[in-house]
């Protein structure tokens, strides 16, 4: 059946076949297609091949230009210029289609074809908005208005629906321009005009442009839900009219918003349609918007603090976007990379792509994206110890936004303010009512807190602190992957230290459990939430088999890299890379890996992600009576520990530094990094590096332990035996406390294993949790041990521990299986 071309649908795949431009002319001759009819015919076939098959349209455009003379259609040859210059829009290259643009327009001009002269002009706003070209793009646009009301170069008479389409193209250009300059309120005057022309024409594919245009404008005015709304309309229209990279952009703009209001899971969620859309389209090559989706893709693992990841596509982005001279959203890719650095501690060059970033957005006179850049260059300032030029950066980031339009950017400037100066944060509370963005909700809450509490109204403190937790866990309950969860906390430690410090302050014991609940909430919950169900244990299981497979193959290159790296070899007994190369591999290895999860859980299955975690009550209460729990906790610098003996919970405070410690482990690392240089040297210097890792211990031992003796006596005593008897620690460590071998702790004469039966878990609730779930009717032990180059001692450590357990299984070498491991594990205590 022919399409409404008249061009049977099996007819341009013949010609495509054709090798010469001969035989496609003579093929087109015989088919009646080589006039100005059947070439026109063929374009429009190409221009509704735009957004599903770009190479198509491209083929057609340059067969035609090429066959223009041929078929005596001189106008054939500029408007397929013209539809050829939109394919290179699609695929990001500015340049080229500006050029091609301006050819069509000097063709048409030259025939005295003005209007579809005039016409062009839509085109380069295009071009030229996308290269930073803002002036010009508006310049032009004018020149276009006045031209139709007869003012202009060129004497065009339009009728009346040609008219209001070529202005209703141009309030559409304007008003993308205006949005990347700032100027939201014209932006959105622009695009009101836009789709008013376009609803009166009843062009409602056009009318989902401008929707989602418009969507973008409003997510930064701070409405999120509005913008939502308007791209999931936009989606909708362009996926009921079958125009995919429309729909593309719009599931794009989806994730973006979703993101600003810190649903994160939707956002990885559209991130992931979008890319299987783009996926889908086999006929694309390098699409703008494939670049677009790389960078916020970037700002998604930004926003949950996944560094590396967040890095690694910044930077790949931003070469696309630095290739193709898409400026604006260049500029957006630097400031996402700028705050990575900052938070990998890379000041360097963070202050370069930082400073790159704000040059761009002041060159576009885009005042809303300078201001937060400036905010972003004081946090460097401060995080280099700066004050005073950080409070500086922060006065005139605030100065742009004061009183103006740009609701959202004066707030996060006056809380980045308050974080260096402390004032009072009334105007700031005044702003965050009138915008639906979590984020700020919490952030306000938790400096208004840390404020209220430095002013000793601790009461109102604590309500505002104790609200900003409740709303971070909240936003937390929307991460679905552990490790995602982990990270999202990273940078929201803040508000759970001054609800822990405020509670200190008061010495009693309901404020102690206080203090020390409010700890277990800041601590790692991954575990926590596997153990109550909130998490599924393999979170591999996604719906798509591919992706699933392809995580499981990097893993086992990263299992196979991993090996070489500890001294094993590939199968003819030489190493495949050098050490650096191993590192470097191990590297992109796991980064791709976690890139590859986050999809994983994008696609997973929709569960109860929002119901936050139910941490157990009174959880000292159910440890058990012979067992001591020592949780210790890092509130800025201090090391403090919470210390739970049959039910009664005491806080001891100044165990020393987390910096301190630091330092000691350091030492530590260095003495065990001597064995690295060989039996021979080990054995020779064996008694002083013992001595030496003693010294460390015990200083470790001084600091954590010691201030404890009192009370871990106390504890002693009353085990059933007496002083001899063995008693259980329950070790919670944080923050740097985690590297801290706790059962080699040194007291001068014994270590700690000896003195105690020592457990850990990254939590207390963990802890509990576990203690609830084991059998307590199972006496059989397995034990297993595989050696390595790198651990040459397991089978015989596995065969001590053996010796120990009554009855015990001992599976070592070729014995110690998987199999083995499932069938033991579920028969032995």
């Amino acid at each position: 059946m022919p399409t409404n071309d008249g061009i049977e649908p099996g007819l341009v795949d013949e010609l495509l076949s054709l090798q010469t431009r001969e035989q496609q002319a003579e093929f087109l001759r015989i088919n009646d297609l080589l006039d100005v009819n059947g070439l026109d015919r063929l374009l429009d076939l190409a221009d509704r091949s735009l957004n599903n098959d770009p190479s198509k349209a491209r083929w057609i455009t340059e067969l035609c230009i090429g066959l223009a003379d041929a078929a005596d259609a001189r106008a054939t040859a500029p408007r397929a210029t013209y539809i050829l210059s939109q394919v290179y829009e699609i695929n990001g290259d500015f340049e080229t289609k500006l050029r091609l643009v301006r050819a069509a327009h000097e063709e048409y001009a030259a025939l005295g074809m003005n209007l579809e002269a005039l016409r062009t002009n839509v085109g380069k706003m295009v071009a030229l908005l996308e290269l930073g070209r803002y002036e010009e793009t508006l310049r032009l646009g004018e020149v276009v208005l006045d031209t139709l009301d007869g003012r202009g170069y060129l004497d065009v008479r339009p009728t009346k629906e040609q008219s209001n389409l070529l202005r209703a193209l141009v309030h559409q250009n304007r008003g993308g321009c205006l949005e990347y300059m700032g100027r939201y309120d014209e932006a959105l005057e622009a695009y009101e005009r836009a789709e008013k022309l376009y609803d009166t024409l009843g062009m409602i594919e056009r009318v989902g442009e401008v929707l989602d245009n418009r969507g973008a404008v409003l997510s930064a005015l701070g409405r999120g839900t509005e913008a939502l709304k308007a791209h999931e309309t936009s989606a909708t229209i362009f996926e009921a009219a079958d125009l995919p990279l429309a729909q593309l952009k719009s599931l794009g703009n989806i994730g973006e918003t979703h993101l600003r209001l810190a649903d994160y899971m939707s956002a990885l969620r559209a991130f992931e349609r979008a890319r299987n859309l783009l996926a889908s389209m086999n006929s694309l090559e390098n699409p703008a918007d494939e670049y677009l989706l790389l960078r916020d893709t970037a700002d998604a693992y930004l926003a949950l603090n996944l560094y590396s990841e967040a890095l690694t596509v910044y930077r790949e982005a931003n070469a696309m976007l630095q290739e193709v001279g898409m400026s604006h959203d260049r500029a957006r890719a630097l400031w996402g990379m700028g705050s990575v650095l900052i938070a990998r501690s890379e000041f360097q060059e963070a202050e370069r792509v930082l400073a790159e970033s704000a040059e761009m957005f002041t060159a576009a006179g885009n005042a809303p994206m300078l201001s937060g850049v400036m905010l972003e260059q004081a946090l460097l300032l401060a995080a280099r110890g700066d004050r005073f030029n950080a409070i500086a950066t922060m006065r005139r980031s605030l100065e742009i936004v004061h009183d103006s339009e740009w609701t959202v950017q004066e707030i996060y400037a006056r809380l980045g303010l308050a974080d260096l100066l402390l004032p009072d944060l009334k105007a700031a509370q005044r702003l965050v009512d009138l915008v639906a963005l979590p984020q700020l909700h919490y952030r306000l809450n938790e400096r208004l807190g840390r404020l209220r509490r430095r002013q000793g109204r601790n009461e109102e403190a604590r309500e505002l602190l104790e609200a900003a937790v409740d709303q971070i866990e909240r936003l937390r309950g929307a991460v679905a992957q552990d490790s995602m969860r982990t990270s999202f906390l990273m940078d929201k430690t803040s508000a759970y230290e001054d609800l822990l410090r405020l509670h200190l302050a008061c010495d009693d014991q309901k404020s102690v459990r206080r203090a020390f609940s409010v700890a277990e909430r800041a601590k790692s919950r991954a575990l926590v939430d596997l153990l109550i169900g909130v998490t599924k244990e393999d979170s591999l299981e996604a719906d798509d088999p591919e992706l699933r497979e392809r995580v499981r193959s990097l893993q086992a290159d990263l299992n196979a890299t991993y090996s070489e790296l500890l001294g094993g070899a590939s199968e003819d007994g030489e190493s495949f890379m050098a050490p650096p190369n191993l590192h470097a591999r191990a590297v992109e290895l796991e980064q791709e890996i976690s890139r590859l999860r986050l999809q994983v859980t994008a696609t997973d299955s929709p569960r109860d992600l929002f119901a936050p975690s139910v941490l157990p009550d009174n959880v000292q209460d159910r440890i058990e009576a012979d067992t001591t729990l020592l949780a210790y906790h890092v509130v800025g610098d201090e090391i403090l520990v919470f210390v739970s003996v049959e039910g009664r919970l005491q806080v001891v405070r100044g165990l020393g530094t987390a910096s301190g410690v630091s330092r000691l482990l350091h030492k530590l690392d260095v003495q065990l990094e001597r064995f690295r240089a060989g039996q021979e040297f080990a054995e020779r210097h064996m008694a002083k590096m013992e001595r030496s890792t003693r010294q460390v211990l015990a200083a470790l031992y001084d600091g954590l332990v010691a201030p404890l003796e009192p009370l871990l006596e106390k504890m002693t005593l009353r085990v059933p035996g007496g002083s001899n008897a063995v008693s259980r620690l329950a070790i919670v460590p944080h923050g740097p406390l985690h590297r801290v071998p706790f059962h080699a702790l040194f007291d001068g004469e014994r270590y700690l294993i000896e003195r105690f039966e020592i457990s850990s878990a990254p939590s207390a609730t963990v802890y509990a949790l576990c203690q609830e779930r084991l059998p307590r009717d199972r006496d059989r032990a397995t034990v297993f041990g595989v050696e390595d180059p790198s651990i040459p001692s397991a089978a015989a450590e596995a065969r001590a521990v053996g010796e120990h357990l009554p009855g015990a299984e001992v599976r070592v070498g070729e014995d110690a299986t998987i199999e083995a491991l499932r069938s033991g594990a579920s028969g032995s205590g």
